[in-house]
């Protein structure tokens, strides 16, 4: 199996020390020669772990530099390591990861609300916008404008315009359903017209909205990097619905186009 979808870059990670794996050569090595989808060539070689003594804590320790190296803040870093390596493979061996819950086909709809452009690595590396978009979205001006022309009380976060797959930049989109005539030129808002699509629908667990979304993610990248069913990156989106109405207990509908 390749590291790449063929038409879109799909990176997996290392279930190790959660680094990208962006071309084959940075896979590790199975006992039998093959690369390894699961992990790095500096965690993983020949079929063992490198260093089979470490800890999570070891880990934490070891990649933290690395990341300051890259202009990240030295407690930033250790923040995100702290939330991302204990769901991985190698951390918690027996957890079982998220599958489709359903394939879905839905008809085009039209989302309006406000934007960020971003990327993957910027979010994993601290440096993202999503934090700030969810923000805004949450100020009473932005509110007061989606009040008049939203159709229901759901909100919907849109990833689309993809640059190159999870690889390149994306538009995000954080807005609720409406119909388009709906929106007067007045509006400061932008909206996004999602095509008529089939999707692979993940459902993440119930709990703070951050933490379960990220796992969902991590699960949906090692899903589809394993998966012979290919993503379209015509427009996927979060659905929070009734049972998000709390962020600090919330499950969340994550839509992925498929061909």
């Amino acid at each position: 199996m390749s590291i790449m979808n063929q038409e879109h870059q799909q990176p997996i990670f290392c279930q190790s020390c959660s680094m990208p794996m962006l071309e084959p050569e940075i896979q590790g090595t199975e006992l039998n020669g093959e690369r390894s989808t699961d992990y790095c060539q500096y965690c993983y070689s020949d079929g063992a772990f490198t260093q089979p003594e470490l800890t999570i804590e070891d880990m934490i320790g070891i990649c933290v530099p690395h990341m300051v190296e890259d202009g990240m803040d030295a407690s930033a870093a250790e923040a995100i390591l702290q939330q991302q390596l204990p769901g991985l493979k190698r951390w918690a061996p027996n957890r079982d990861r998220l599958q489709p819950a359903r394939i879905e086909e839905r008809e085009a709809l039209t989302i309006a609300g406000i934007a960020i452009t971003t990327t993957n690595a910027d979010e994993i590396s601290g440096k993202g916008r999503i934090a700030e978009l969810w923000n805004h979205f949450s100020s009473p001006d932005v509110q007061t404008q989606l009040a008049a022309v939203r159709m229901d009380g759901d909100v919907y976060a849109c990833y689309h315009n993809y640059e190159n797959g999870t690889a390149g930049r994306y538009d995000l989109l954080a807005g609720t359903r409406v119909n388009p005539s709906d929106i007067a030129p007045g509006l400061n808002l932008g909206t996004v017209a999602v095509p008529a699509a089939k999707y692979a629908v993940f459902t993440t667990e119930t709990g703070p909205v951050q933490q379960v979304l990220y796992r969902a993610w991590e699960d949906i990248w090692y899903w589809f990097a394993h998966s012979e069913i290919e993503r379209t990156f015509s427009g996927d989106f979060e659905y929070y619905g009734e049972h998000a109405a709390d962020p600090s207990c919330a499950q969340v509908d994550i839509y992925i186009a498929i061909k």
